[in-house]
């Protein structure tokens, strides 16, 4: 640590004497050119003197204008260079100085670190012993437990599953037997539309019958009231009353005919109805039948369901009862391994500092040494310190010195911008 500091204070002086010669280098430059503007003067003409004495006069303070700036530059460099060395030394010394100040804490309270932190390593081993003995324990009631539970649902599985079987074909028969039902309550609505069809046509049947019969009996009114005229005409010939005798008898026998149609109609078309209310009849008992076989195989197929679903429920209500077990188990184990992780965490903390402390103690060497090195980095930050002082003040007087030829030269740098852009604006907007 010490060789370092005085490597950088060795690099940091080799600086300064650059800087220095840097300073002294512009201003020998400038007094050496204007004693060779001096004696030039002497020999030229006195117009041609004039012009060349202004025109070195304004080199001469460009020229020291420029070296004021650098001069000033190069002091600012060189303070701040010295204050980061200061810093990252007070940095350097400052870490040291903690690790002093830890080791002789440690050294002076060696013997109560070392009674305290045994004892917490021998209690933190004790607890991590009892800890993973009841986690063993546990562990293994835990697996028992899992072995039978995994036996207890290959029984229940087992067990249910002629249960399960009855229960899901009688559904079966009760979906089959509902379908019959609904089956045949189609068939009820086919025969309903059959017996209003047959009723429908005897009624058609019937009504055309009778408007025929009607029909001739008008026709047989109207010959016999013809023929009641002619016999009441004496003047009626006889062929006329023969002829109007013989439609009579012709009407006569077609009144008879429709008659007989009409109850013929009536007869037929009452026996369609008849079939077919027998025929609804039928479908109507084939639906109480199928309404009753349907109504069992449900309350069979509901008895056969709540039986599977109550050895169900006492099956699960087993093996819920093992789960929670293995769960009271797996949660005491979770927290015995966070018992043991926090007791292993005191233990490693105690024996860390056990360590340090025994290492401390066997190299007081160490200790010393570094003590002696924060006492040469204090040396030598107060050194740099008063360094920094003389760089301030330096810096401080060389911009003092330098002011009037600073602001003379940023000045001509300003008219020199300020002429270059008018010669610009000239040849771009006058040309």
């Amino acid at each position: 640590m010490t060789d370092e500091h005085r490597d950088s204070e060795e690099a940091y002086e080799e600086e300064s004497d650059e800087g220095t010669q840097e300073q002294r280098g512009p201003e020998a430059g400038t007094e050496q050119a204007a004693e060779e503007g001096e004696d030039s003067q002497e020999e030229r003409p006195s117009a041609a003197d004039a012009a060349l004495g202004a025109a070195r006069g304004a080199g001469k303070t460009f020229a020291d204008g420029f070296s004021a700036m650098r001069n000033v530059h190069n002091a600012s460099r060189q303070h701040s260079t010295a204050r980061t060395r200061l810093k990252a030394m007070q940095d350097a010394v400052d870490a040291d100085r903690d690790t002093l100040d830890h080791r002789d804490e440690i050294a002076a309270g060696y013997d109560g670190i070392v009674e305290a932190q045994t004892a917490i390593v021998e209690t933190a081993q004790k607890e991590m012993g009892e800890s993973q003995t009841r986690i063993d324990q546990l562990q293994a009631e835990r697996d028992d437990l899992r072995a039978q539970l995994e036996q207890m649902k290959s029984e229940h599985e087992q067990s249910l599953r002629p249960y399960k079987k009855l229960a899901e074909s009688t559904k079966g028969r009760s979906d089959d037997a509902a379908l019959t039902v609904a089956e045949a309550k189609r068939a009820i609505r086919t025969a309903e539309g059959q017996v209003k069809d047959a009723a429908t046509r005897r009624e058609q049947n019937v009504a055309s019958a009778t408007r025929t019969l009607d029909s001739s009996q008008e026709r047989l009114r109207k010959v016999q009231d013809e023929l009641t005229r002619l016999q009441s005409d004496p003047n009626s010939k006889p062929n006329a009353i023969a002829q109007m005798q013989g439609e009579i008898a012709a009407e006569l026998a077609h009144v008879e005919v429709a008659r007989k149609e009409v109850a013929t109609a009536t007869s037929e078309s009452q026996s369609l109805v008849d079939n077919a209310q027998t025929h609804l009849w039928t479908q109507k008992q084939s639906l109480e039948s199928a309404q009753r076989e349907s109504d069992a195989a449900r309350q069979e197929a509901a008895d056969r369901k709540a039986e599977y679903d109550q050895l169900l429920s006492e099956a699960n209500a087993q093996e819920k009862e093992l789960a929670d077990a293995i769960a009271v188990r797996s949660k005491s184990i979770d927290d015995l391994k966070s018992d043991y992780d926090d007791a292993a965490g005191r233990f490693d903390a105690a024996q860390a500092l056990l360590d340090e402390a025994n290492d401390i103690h066997d190299t007081p060497e160490k200790t010393e040494e570094l003590r002696r090195s924060v006492e040469e980095q204090d040396k030598a930050i107060a050194g740099l310190r008063a360094e920094i002082e003389d760089l301030a003040q330096s810096e401080k007087s060389i911009r003092e010195s330098t002011r009037s030829q600073r602001l003379v030269f940023v000045a001509i740098i300003a008219v020199v911008v300020l002429i270059i852009a008018l010669i610009v604006w000239l040849v771009l907007f006058k040309g």
